[in-house]
């Protein structure tokens, strides 16, 4: 008896999921695989509890086959041994957003699935909660999946939650911090202190600006103007320092850190070389840190369990890593 398991990712990052489940799970073989979606095979049961470990998947679990209407998914579920009736949570989503058609289809088979009301109406899923995850592509059967929700899962469906960059942000660096932030839960409290490493020109800063965090940016690149005069609340602003990450001093640092952010163009081991020097002054107050680690070739990409290992022996107890979906050739790290 056969068993399957399949994962959505960032279109285009198929291969490097495949490699990193390799590493993961070797009991896992690959079976057929589409833009944004791999699935596996086994000789062993997988379950909704599955972990694949993989930094490269945005959502995960046990395959239950595909369809191609509403009343297939209900009969792959009914064939489930020990299922409840209902109590499920609902996500349906595109294995490719940017695809014609994509959306509408996506809205036609999750309104479809609720009239049936075996799902509750909330797609928010608590800790332990099933969700059924339907994974639509235009002209193609859908493929039905079922995981367990927990701590380093999304909650929204797909992994891809509406994060609206405003039209004043000056990079996608905005999408990424607040991507960080719903990903990994991060309390982030108006009030808060942030230093971040490598600002310009600004995106994050006014993110965490516009929640009421402080933030010391440091960069030699110029910052934009429009972001170093913003006030937000609890009389949040931002404080540019243009040098380089090399010539900042202990001196030079806030006397409270309670976020650190990094987003240098440097490889891992350099980037992370250069804030070790900082920690044991930041450790005090320091709450977390979320780090874009580059991945600017293979062997990056291979050394990543490496990397985040020394981001534990830095004093971090929780580390995890995800690629998110305004990451490029980046991964997010966030570390408590």
């Amino acid at each position: 008896m056969s068993f399957h398991a399949f994962a959505c990712c960032q279109v285009g990052s198929e291969r490097l999921l495949k490699a990193d489940v390799a590493r993961t799970q070797p009991r896992l073989r690959p079976a057929f695989a589409r833009p944004g979606l791999v699935t596996w095979v086994s000789d062993t049961a997988t379950s909704a509890a599955l972990d694949l470990e993989a930094v490269f998947a945005r959502v995960w679990g046990a395959s239950l086959g595909r369809a191609t209407s509403a009343e297939d998914v209900t009969a792959l579920l009914g064939a489930e041994p020990g299922l409840a009736a209902t109590g499920l949570r609902l996500h349906v989503f595109a294995r490719d957003p940017a695809a014609a058609d994509a959306a509408a289809e996506v809205t036609r088979l999750r309104e479809a699935l609720l009239a049936g009301a075996r799902f509750l109406p909330e797609t928010q899923p608590q800790a332990g909660d099933l969700v059924v995850d339907v994974v639509v592509a235009p002209g193609e059967p859908c493929l039905v999946g079922l995981h367990q929700h927990g701590a380093g899962r999304w909650g929204v469906p797909g992994g891809l939650p509406e994060v609206v960059v405003p039209p004043e942000s000056p990079s996608r660096a905005f999408a990424k911090i607040e991507e960080a932030i719903l990903w990994a839960g991060l309390d982030v409290r108006p009030g808060n202190v942030a230093l971040e490493i490598g600002s310009a020109p600004g995106g994050a800063a006014l993110a965490l600006a516009r929640r009421g965090v402080t933030v010391w940016g440091v960069d030699s690149a110029p910052m934009n103007p429009g972001v170093l005069a913003y006030r937000g609340p609890a009389a949040a602003r931002v404080e540019h320092l243009p040098i380089k990450i090399d010539a900042l001093r202990w001196e030079d640092l806030p006397p409270r850190v309670d976020w650190l952010l990094l987003d240098v163009n440097l490889a891992p081991p350099v980037a992370l070389h250069a804030i070790q020097r900082f920690l044991p002054r930041l450790r005090r107050t320091l709450r977390g840190a979320v780090l874009t680690l580059k991945l600017n070739d293979q062997r990056i990409i291979d050394g990543i369990p490496a990397t985040l290992a020394r981001i534990r022996r830095m004093g971090f107890r929780d580390v995890r890593a995800s690629h998110l979906p305004s990451n490029h050739r980046e991964l997010c790290c966030v570390a408590r």
